[in-house]
């Protein structure tokens, strides 16, 4: 017999508690390092503009500053996989919670 999806540790409440978690976890490093890049690209930035002209100091300016809205993004785009996953883990709760009392009638 086969475990319901509910019923599975790695697809019930714990397997998406654990799963919120990591993600948590994971959304709060990616914004730290978008954090720690946006010092360094001030920094860079303002050093770069005592130099004369464009080389690869400048390149790399600008590229930290893309970098920095990337990692912006894919932290804003974890943080809504947070919510779905904390929302779908309270409907599952839910659903197990209201089959336990169903079954305990």
């Amino acid at each position: 017999m086969t475990a319901k999806p509910f019923d599975h540790p790695r697809t019930g409440t714990d397997g998406l508690a654990e799963a919120l978690a990591k993600n948590q976890e994971a959304t709060n490093a990616v914004q730290g390092v978008a954090d720690e890049l946006g010092v360094v690209h001030a920094v860079l930035t303002q050093e770069v503009a005592k130099l004369v002209g464009k080389g690869d100091a400048a390149d790399a300016v600008e590229r930290t500053a893309a970098l920095e809205t990337k990692l912006i993004e894919t932290a804003e785009k974890m943080v809504e996989v947070n919510h779905a996953l904390s929302d779908q883990r309270a409907s599952m709760k839910h659903l197990t919670n209201a089959k336990q009392e169903a079954g305990s009638v």
